[in-house]
């Protein structure tokens, strides 16, 4: 059984909260672009209380001006084994796009049997189109969360989607609290992050993380004491030296995998695609 649903990502995700003193009438926050700020991207997430939590790829629709990326841009951009990248000038989904995703994602990854619970976006609800999709030897039936209650019963709105964008919003300020020289707005950058979230986030250490998410809707009986992945990688006290030789950078983590603490440089520079996992 998989839960899927999309959710819009500010290309420039900030903490809500900015320390004043009180009474304060004029706030003013930094950020590196105002615009980034009110344009979003796409992503689309897939979980399951199974062995397997996880789909392999994570779907994400950017904004594009002629909604396709250029030959160059489509040569030189970011590109990740774990990614599906698409693009609109909405950076929204479309039928057209969701179509893509079972065929591309869902349908190409799942065995046998495949139980879909979803929300009631009325795409969702076209299952001939879909049904042109899927394997003549695959099982499948879609549940549709009905309206309003998408809150209370879904896994991925319950609980995960606000972990996973907590994850992502600690790296995204670190960028800009410590004026790295990067773009947290550009596509590489927001490419790069999300696969590197999305790998932290499928470690076994975090897997009742589901678990949980599933159990809160009434999908499952079992309650499950789960790690927060923020908590684990961003404790309060994150001290000592990057697990790298003679690094002596501010570190930014602890790996949800090997528990090695990582300074930005180890982490996002180098590409910490880390799959060897430590209890």
């Amino acid at each position: 059984m998989w839960n899927t649903d999309q959710s819009g990502f500010d290309y420039e995700m900030r903490p809500g909260r900015i320390l004043h003193l009180a009474g304060a009438k004029h706030v003013l926050a930094i950020c590196q672009s105002e615009n980034s700020m009110t344009h979003s991207y796409t992503v689309m997430m897939t979980i399951s209380p199974g062995t397997r939590k996880f789909l392999p790829q994570l779907w994400i629709t950017v904004q594009e001006d002629k909604g396709v990326f250029g030959s160059i841009v489509a040569r030189t951009m970011f590109k990740a084994d774990n990614l599906y990248v698409t693009a609109l000038v909405s950076g929204k989904m479309t039928k057209k796009l969701y179509l893509v995703w079972c065929e591309k994602i869902l349908f190409s990854h799942v065995e046998d049997r495949c139980i879909l619970l979803a929300d009631s976006w009325r795409t969702y609800s076209d299952q001939e189109a879909v049904l042109e999709f899927k394997p003549e030897e695959l099982e499948y039936e879609m549940i549709t969360i009905p309206p309003k209650v998408t809150g209370d019963i879904q896994p991925l709105d319950r609980l995960f989607f606000r972990m996973y964008k907590d994850f992502f919003r600690k790296i995204s300020s670190s960028i800009i609290l410590h004026s790295l020289p990067l773009q947290v707005h550009h596509r590489d950058v927001i490419l790069k992050m999300h696969s590197l979230v999305y790998q932290q986030f499928q470690s076994p250490r975090f897997g009742d993380l589901v678990n949980q998410a599933w159990h809160l809707c009434g999908c499952t009986d079992e309650s499950f004491d789960y790690v927060n992945p923020t908590e684990f990688s961003f404790p309060k006290k994150l001290t000592g030296h990057c697990d790298h030789e003679n690094c002596d950078d501010r570190l930014l983590l602890k790996c949800g995998w090997c528990r090695a603490p990582l300074c930005f440089h180890h982490f996002y520079n180098q590409y910490h695609l880390c799959k060897i996992y430590l209890p």
